[in-house]
């Protein structure tokens, strides 16, 4: 086991996991944490439920500033377009460059470090859809602890689709990546997928555990699950499973709030001398950290054409238009979906109605045997198709 924690320290995490109030679930957060032996085992498992309460004591100081009327540390950006990328950097990498070239927002480049106090938005065109960039304010060391706003600006990369890490290839870029890394991984943001993930979702009726997701238990069972559940007072859950994983790693999951987000590299002044130098340490470092770099210089505009096309491959999004059996030509907006995307998903998107009452599907496109065919609604559909619902 990870832990090894005692039964009273388990009763202890099924409250706070039945609480809901934000400062009693710190108070429990902490009980529970006194309760838990201090050694290595339980390292990681101390430091994310720390992460969380540090999480919950900023969502009730922004519940007091709303309740004030106050404006103050408005950092939050509902999305817009196919999906919202966070831009996250150091000072002075580049980040307003970015959005003044690429964007229709009104920004100017500041010479002044740290001119960036709160997230600028602008929305980058691709073919005939469009994703919004948020420049947040510098990433510094100490940024997960809050320092300079950093909470409320990895918030922000937390909710995000996407994360570009824009990097200076003048200015030690090694250290700037491992600085932005550090500092989103303390956050509970991972940018690299791990060997297996696991996610747990407790239901409130019924009395079964599911594993979901194709995975691989290693050295487990589902009556291990189940036990391991049950001492957690957690009698009905769907346990979803991606890639290896073992009992460890289903019981760790509970004290986690870790998410991966997708992320693109930007590495900007690839036109400063010893810029390829550099860029070659970059890459190097990344190790097995998938990861995609993108060279790009916001000064002469280099490599910034393919950044729409990258933000779409990494966020593993495809186009569907629609048509009615009446028109003889589809939608000319699409609708954004996830790839894997089924016929009846786009039904159940359009409307309920649809959804329901769905029959069949006629497909144009790269899906398709043959312009028009006929599928059911299993039917995986890929970017760029046509789908006619019956």
């Amino acid at each position: 086991m990870p832990s090894n924690i005692s039964a009273e320290a388990k009763n202890k995490w099924a409250q706070v996991a039945a609480c809901h109030s934000a400062p009693e679930k710190i108070r429990l957060m902490r009980e529970f944490i006194s309760l838990v032996p201090r050694h290595k085992g339980t390292e990681k498992l101390l430091g994310n439920v720390r992460r969380r309460i540090r999480v919950l004591e900023d969502e009730v100081e922004k519940t007091r500033i709303r309740r004030k009327g106050s404006r103050a540390g408005g950092f939050s950006v509902p999305k817009e377009g196919a999906g919202q990328i966070i831009v996250l950097g150091a000072t002075k990498v580049g980040r307003s460059s970015l959005l003044a070239k690429v964007t229709n927002a009104k920004v100017e480049p500041s010479p002044i470090p740290f001119a960036t106090r709160k997230p600028v938005v602008g929305m980058l065109p691709y073919q005939n859809v469009q994703f919004q960039l948020v420049e947040a304010p510098a990433i510094v060391e100490g940024s997960a602890q809050g320092k300079m706003d950093g909470s409320q600006i990895l918030g922000l990369a937390r909710n995000a689709d996407g994360l570009a890490l824009m990097i200076d290839l003048s200015e030690n870029p090694v250290g700037q990546f491992w600085t932005l890394r550090s500092e989103l991984e303390k956050s509970g943001v991972l940018i690299g997928k791990s060997e297996g993930e696991v996610e747990v979702t407790r239901r409130s009726a019924g009395a079964s555990v599911q594993v979901v997701g194709g995975g691989m238990l290693v050295d487990c069972t589902l009556d291990g699950i189940m036990r391991m559940l049950e001492s957690y007072r957690i009698n009905s859950a769907v346990v979803r499973v991606r890639g290896k994983v073992a009992l460890d790693d289903i019981e760790a999951s509970l004290f986690s709030s870790t998410v991966y987000k997708p992320a693109l590299i930007l590495a900007n002044k690839v036109d400063a001398p010893k810029a390829d130098a550099a860029l070659q340490s970059l890459k190097q470092e990344l190790g097995d950290v998938e990861v995609p770099v993108l060279p790009v210089s916001c000064l002469s505009g280099q490599g910034l054409t393919e950044l729409g096309g990258r933000i779409f491959r990494i966020l593993g999004i495809i186009r569907i238009y629609t048509k009615e059996p009446s028109d003889r030509e589809a939608s000319p907006n699409p609708i954004v979906a996830k790839e894997g995307t089924t016929a009846i998903d786009i039904a159940k998107e359009l409307h309920s109605s649809l959804y329901r009452r769905f029959q069949y599907g006629r497909v144009w496109g790269r899906s398709a045997k043959y312009p028009g065919q006929k599928v059911g609604s299993s039917h995986v559909l890929k970017d760029g198709d046509t789908l006619e619902i019956h």
